[in-house]
């Protein structure tokens, strides 16, 4: 036999051996990107909405988490918030018991959101982290938030709209 011979004997079947192969490994890529988890969804940003001159607790989104080792704040201060007219939709524990201070975590310290919760209290902190859902979180930490006895809500907006977070929640209460 030539060597003519034995590379035509050999060309188809190391040609489908090389086929095979790029099959095999189309197919566990597609397979592996099939099972992979799906990546979280964005938040929503804020949606501009027409509010009037004045914003008011009831456009205002609350989440009360607590930071404390203390039991129930949460839920009471919640009650508080929500007497006063916020929105609020979560009362739980925060991911750590062990914060000194109260704060109120926020987009930016002159949102017109967080300013409005911070009326809501005499001493308490804030923390900005630049969420893009204008939705405010309260955490309750070992020295506890003195509510306002008389707090007089609202925030002046100069063209009555605002950034309000697009969530679509039940309120707990």
């Amino acid at each position: 036999m030539d060597a003519r011979r034995v590379i035509r004997a050999l060309k188809t079947p190391v040609t489908l051996l090389i086929l095979l192969g790029l099959v095999y490994f189309a197919a566990r890529w597609g397979y592996d990107a099939a099972r992979a988890p799906i990546p979280p969804r964005p938040p929503e940003p804020c949606v501009v909405k027409d509010v009037g001159p004045t914003l008011l607790p009831e456009h205002v989104y609350v989440s009360v988490y607590n930071g404390s080792t203390a039991d129930g704040v949460a839920k009471r201060l919640g009650q508080i918030l929500s007497a006063d007219g916020f929105k609020v939709y979560k009362r739980t524990n925060a991911e750590r018991d062990d914060h000194a201070q109260s704060v109120v975590v926020g987009h930016s310290e002159d949102s017109p959101e967080v300013v409005l919760v911070r009326q809501a209290f005499e001493n308490i902190g804030f923390q900005a982290d630049a969420r893009p859902d204008r939705s405010v979180d309260v955490i309750i930490g070992a020295e506890q938030p003195t509510p306002h006895p008389a707090p007089e809500f609202g925030v002046p907006l100069p063209d009555g709209k605002a950034c309000l977070p697009e969530l679509n929640l039940t309120t707990t209460g």
